[in-house]
Order: C-alpha cells, then structure tokens, then sequence
C-alpha cells in the first residue's frame, strides 16, 4: 500500500543484541535474571527467575540494559517470540534473549512486536534458526529479518484493530467454555 516500505530489522533499531554469554553468579534475591524460559504466553514472567547482585546487574547493562517499551526476542530454544518490556522493573537478561531498542520516535514497539510475531517473520526466523540440539537464532540474521513498514499512524491503527480481535475472540472462548 501507499506508504508502507519493506526494510530489515535493523534498519528500524538503534541497537540490536543479546544478554551475557557468561553465567553470572546466582544469588538467594536480588535483580531479576531473565532466560528464555521467562518469556512465555506473551508476557515477561519474574516468577521464577534466578537473581543477581545489584553489582552485576550494573556491569551487564552497561552493554544490554532493558528498558520500558524495548522488545525482548528469544533466541535459543524456543526462537523468534517477541515481547514489549511493559514494565518499569529492573532486570539483566541471558544470551538466550535478544534485545531490540527500536527509533522510537519513528516505530510502534506494539506493532514491531505483532510483526515478529506474525508467521510472515516467524518463517524467517524458523528459516535462520540453526543447530540440531540447542537451536539458536543469531543476532546478524535477525538484524536481517525482512519486514513490512507502513507509517507510524498506520501501525498505530494495525495494534488497535488486533487488540480489538483478540480481546473479541476471549470473549468468544469465555462464551464457548
């Protein structure tokens, strides 16, 4: 359509990369370690994670720091799930996640997210996803993942449409159940 552009990944980021790639020393409580096995269901879970100290913490982000409104990505195992970082709480994250800090002036991280999880990217990120045991998806091919780029109000008005459907389609299962 009018408007809209095909673009990689990166082109849309101003920083694309993963967690430590050093098991860091585990602690009873403290900073929230996150691992692929937290992103699940379309949520970030701090149930049960394993904790770092405050000290650690500070020295992992000063390469990888995950802030409000940046997309995690998963990376090893289960590959190519996308989700929003919606909360203000701190947190370090593992070499099993991938980190995208969108232009955000310019993207809505809603929609990026919708995106990467939509089968159009999940059929790259299947595609690129390599390894037999510990499957690994890895940050220069998803700096190349190929998307669809419509204007900024557009994807605004694709996220509400969707939100609108799913919200549509619980009810439905709430009725049916």
């Amino acid at each position: 359509p009018k408007g809209w552009k095909f673009c990689r990944l990166n082109d849309i980021c101003r920083l694309i990369t993963d967690g430590t790639h050093s098991t860091p020393k585990y602690i009873e409580s403290g900073v929230p370690f996150i691992s692929v096995k937290d992103i699940t269901k379309g949520i970030i879970d701090f149930s049960d994670t394993k904790f770092i100290s405050r000290e650690e913490h500070e020295r992992l982000i000063k390469r990888c720091n995950p802030e409000l409104r940046d997309i995690l990505l998963t990376k090893v195992g289960t590959t190519g799930i996308a989700k929003v970082i919606d909360t203000t709480k701190e947190f370090s994250i593992f070499v099993s996640i991938a980190l995208l800090k969108l232009f955000n002036n310019q993207i809505n991280e809603n929609y990026v997210e919708l995106l990467i999880n939509s089968p159009f990217v999940k059929k790259q990120s299947e595609e690129n996803t390599q390894g037999v045991g510990n499957k690994n998806l890895v940050i220069r091919c998803i700096k190349n993942f190929i998307i669809p780029l419509p204007p900024l109000e557009e994807q605004k008005r694709i996220v509400v449409k969707v939100n609108e459907i799913m919200n549509y389609l619980d009810e439905l299962e709430k009725v049916i159940s």
